[in-house]
Order: structure tokens, then C-alpha cells, then sequence
């Protein structure tokens, strides 16, 4: 069996999207590989989810923590980042603990590929220099954008990282297509298409405990953050429209937040509260097991993405929507694999500037609901499933060995 080399700077028991990413793939990929897994150490920015770790376990896989030291205060590690990132990666601490103490602890001749993943970029930065060292075959996979990123700033650093990770890796992963062009756009003659597969993200069957609604009414669950310009407001705005149009629809409605928002929105929610008769319970964010579970005891499931021509993006909580086979409204552009694949599947997609719009689409599915959620329960979605992926990971690496 093959042993790879796998660096992601976010892996359990730290709690974030990348971390939820790697648990759920890594222990069928270990199914067909032993696995080297470097990873960060306690990170004072995030949670943890014991519970995320316990369920990564696998006898073929191996997990080498190195720290990455930061300030504990919050504001000192702002300050510290916002400058150095002007200079250099803003991890280049971590990396460097990498780079000085693994060869210490495996020997580095049993690797036959490289396999990294981001975000940070710092996991593929750390890759590039495994692949100086050995030579062998190295696979890239960007759940975002890097240097690129429509909704984040970035500097010549990252560009110029980017840069050297693009030319130097094999091959590339990307979760839509059209992050894959967008990439490829920057770097013309690399001929990135030929090199690059798109591979989703993936939900796995067996973490989901109950599929039942166990409160009376309807509920709508979004699960995920609002920051930045990803917004509560056209769920706001829908709402407030139908409680114009049609109040009695909303009158066993409450709407439940599970995940951070900024207090900016936080505000703005405050604001609808007189408008319209839904309760809006904000949860905050939950381990991840427990936000499956959330799923599972709604009704309707949002996907709020921010305003866009084309979306970019995948959002890994959409895959795991499929995985609680439960009615989803996509308020999202419908140009891009996450409005398509929602469109796809039969489920509403609606522009998140057009409230009128997604109000319309709320109302028919609260009339509708059992149709829909007939819908979900037979949809097949086993493209998704984390044995398929694996599986998709595992043809590619062997196409290089």
C-alpha cells in the first residue's frame, strides 16, 4: 500500500469548513493509502470538535501536529498578521516548524506522492518544498480561491506564491468548474484544464443520526456564517414581503441561525424582528455533529450566498444539505454548480437580489412542502458521498504513481 505525504494546515479536532472537509474524506481515502497527515497544533483563533477527531481515526492513517505560534490576544495576533502578510506567508512560522522537524520523524524516502490542500495556501507552500526535496508527484487541491479571491483583498505575496505552487505541482483539484477556469484564466500557458479534475466536496451517510422533524411547525435552518457581504438581508426581506402578502403562512414559521454572525447583521436582524411574526433564534456555532443534527430536524434548509454574477464557489454545507435529504432554497446566483446543482435537484434558485423573488419561492415551498420533501428523500445524490470522492482521489493518485 502507498504511502502519502498529506499536508492541511486545518484538520480536527480545530473546528472550520477545512477541518469538516478532511474528516469526512481522509478515513475512506485511508481505505486505500497509509497516510501521513501534518497538520497544526492548538490554534487559539479556532474551537475544537473532539468529536471530529474521533470519527477521522483510521489504523492507516498517521497525524504529525507542529505549532504554529501565535499571539494569544486577539488584537496583538491582528496587528502582527496584518503587517507580516505585506512581507511574507502569515503562517511562514508554522511552516517553517514543518519543514525543520518532519524529516526528523518519518523517513521521508517512503513517500510516493504529495497530496495538499487549502485554505491556507501555507499547506501548499509547505508542498512545495516536499516536492524539492523528493521529486515525487504532487497533487494541489483549492477549496477557494487564493490569489484571486473575488471576496477577499489580496497582495503580490500571495500572488507570488500562487504562482510557484501553480508551476511546480502535477496536478490540480478544484470544487467547481468555474474556480477551476478562474484559475486557469491567470495562467495561460500551464494548459491548468488538461492538468486539473473538479472533484466536490462530500457528506457522509453515517454521521447523520435522525432525518425526523422533532418540533412542531415549520422551520428554516441556515447553517453558516454571515460575514462580509454573505448577508442575512434577502431572507429578511422575504419574509417581510410575505408577511405582507400572506401572514398566515408564517405562523408556524421560525427561522434558526446555526453559525457566527457579525454584529453588523446581528443589527440588521434586530431590525426585522418588528417587521415580521418569525422568531429568529440565532444558535451561534455548534460542533459539527450537532449541526447535522440541526439539519435533520428542519424542514427547509437555506443556502444565503452573497450577491454574484457567477458563483465561484461550493459551498461544503450544500453537500451536507444533501446528505439531511431535506428541502433546500438556494438564494444564490443561478450561474454557477452551487445554483445548478440546487436547480438540478428540483429546489427553488433565486437571486439573493431579488426578494421578491425569493419570497415567491419561500410561499411555494411552505405550500408545497410534502411534495418537496418527497423530493429530497428520493433524490440521489451518491455523487456526493464521501466513499465516491475518496474513491475520485484515489483514480488520480494512481494515475501517478
Amino acid at each position: 500500500m502507498k504511502r502519502i505525504l498529506m499536508v492541511s494546515y486545518f484538520a480536527p479536532p480545530l473546528l472550520s469548513a477545512e477541518s469538516i472537509l478532511v474528516a469526512k474524506t481522509l478515513p475512506y481515502l485511508a481505505e486505500y493509502f497509509k497516510i501521513d497527515l501534518i497538520t497544526v497544533g492548538p490554534d487559539p483563533e479556532y474551537k475544537r470538535d473532539e468529536q471530529l477527531l474521533h470519527h477521522m481515526q483510521h489504523e492507516n492513517l498517521r497525524i504529525f501536529r507542529y505549532r504554529n505560534p501565535k499571539f494569544s490576544n486577539k488584537i496583538l495576533r491582528r496587528l502582527y498578521e496584518k503587517g507580516i502578510r505585506k512581507i511574507v506567508d502569515v503562517n511562514i512560522a508554522w511552516m517553517r516548524n514543518v519543514l525543520a522537524q518532519h524529516h526528523g520523524n518519518v523517513n521521508l524516502a517512503d513517500y510516493s506522492l504529495i497530496y495538499s490542500r487549502s485554505q491556507p495556501g501555507t499547506s501548499h507552500l509547505v508542498a512545495l518544498e516536499f516536492k524539492r526535496q523528493l521529486g515525487i508527484p504532487w497533487v494541489a487541491q483549492f477549496s477557494d480561491p487564493w490569489a484571486h479571491n473575488p471576496y477577499h483583498s489580496s497582495n503580490r505575496v500571495d500572488e507570488r506564491h500562487e504562482e510557484r505552487v501553480i508551476h511546480a505541482a502535477d496536478r490540480y483539484v478544484f470544487p467547481t468548474v468555474e474556480m477551476c477556469d478562474l484559475v486557469a484564466a491567470h495562467y495561460r500557458s500551464l494548459n491548468i484544464g488538461e492538468r486539473s479534475k473538479v472533484i466536490p466536496h462530500c457528506y457522509d451517510a453515517s454521521l447523520y443520526y435522525s432525518r425526523t422533524s422533532k418540533e412542531n411547525g415549520i422551520t428554516l435552518a441556515y447553517i453558516g456564517d454571515f460575514y462580509g457581504i454573505r448577508s442575512p438581508e434577502p431572507l429578511l426581506k422575504a419574509l417581510s414581503i410575505i408577511q405582507e402578502k400572506e401572514p398566515i403562512l408564517l405562523q408556524n414559521v421560525r427561522v434558526r441561525v446555526i453559525g457566527n454572525v457579525e454584529s453588523k447583521f446581528r443589527a440588521l436582524i434586530d431590525t426585522y424582528k418588528d417587521r415580521v411574526s418569525v422568531p429568529i433564534d440565532l444558535v451561534g456555532q455548534v460542533p459539527y455533529l450537532q449541526s447535522l443534527e440541526k439539519m435533520a430536524e428542519s424542514d427547509i434548509l437555506l443556502l444565503i450566498d452573497a450577491p454574484s454574477d457567477v458563483n465561484l464557489f461550493l459551498p461544503s454545507k450544500l453537500i451536507d444539505y444533501f446528505g439531511a435529504r431535506k428541502p433546500i432554497l438556494g438564494i444564490t446566483s443561478t450561474k454557477g454548480t452551487a445554483g445548478q446543482l440546487v436547480g438540478a435537484f428540483g429546489f427553488p434558485v433565486i437571486d439573493p437580489l431579488d426578494a421578491e423573488g425569493v419570497a415567491n419561492g419561500l410561499m411555494k415551498m411552505i405550500k408545497e412542502l410534502p411534495s418537496y420533501q418527497e423530493k429530497a428523500r428520493n433524490n440521489v445524490y451518491d455523487r456526493f458521498s464521501a466513499q465516491e470522492v475518496a474513491r475520485e482521489f484515489r483514480d488520480l493518485f494512481a494515475s501517478l504513481f
